[in-house]
């Protein structure tokens, strides 16, 4: 069952890390915020990145551009194929670095409540009589540990289906 807790008190909220500041402090970080954002969308408007004005980032001036350094639909097509192929394995190369060279590590202790694993950090420790042991902040010691794997969620998955559908888009048009 999952609680929920309401704090009255700021200094409650900032102790538990669910504040940020009073509300005016708030108001000023969101409006500077918003003041860089659209800042920069008047740069990007005034280069010609929206069509509205011409510009070196206007969407002829870049075609011609890519045009004269020899670029063709098979580079694109093979650009998006490449980006939809790394958004597909990131997390797999990662996961296995992480094994590889025992990084991300976590303790492998069983809790007596739930049935599931501490899962807190560990640092390794060798000792000429114990061997090799993982202890946890929690004062688990074990002799294994388990690397948190690290899975793709929805910007993932969003990313190498945008990718392929940029591919299919590509290819369809070279035909």
């Amino acid at each position: 069952m999952r609680t929920t807790h309401t704090y009255h008190n700021h200094s409650e909220s900032m102790a538990a890390g669910k504040g940020h500041g009073s509300f005016a402090q708030s108001r000023m970080r969101n409006f500077g915020v918003t003041m860089a954002v659209m800042g920069a969308s008047f740069v990007l408007y005034y280069l010609g990145f929206f069509g509205g004005v011409s510009g070196p980032l206007q969407g002829a001036s870049i075609g011609d551009w890519l045009a004269n350094l020899g670029f063709k639909p098979r580079h694109l097509l093979g650009m998006f194929l490449m980006l939809t192929v790394l958004s597909i394995i990131w997390n797999w190369v990662y996961n296995g670095l992480n094994r590889l060279f025992k990084w991300n590590l976590r303790c492998a202790a069983p809790l007596n409540d739930s049935g599931g694993f501490c899962s807190e950090p560990v640092v390794e420790r060798t000792g000429y009589d114990t061997g090799q042991q993982y202890v946890c902040r929690a004062g688990h010691t074990c002799g294994q540990a388990q690397v948190r794997a690290v899975r793709k969620g929805t910007i993932g998955h969003f990313l190498w289906m945008m990718f392929l559908i940029f591919s299919v888009i590509v290819y369809y048009h070279m035909a």
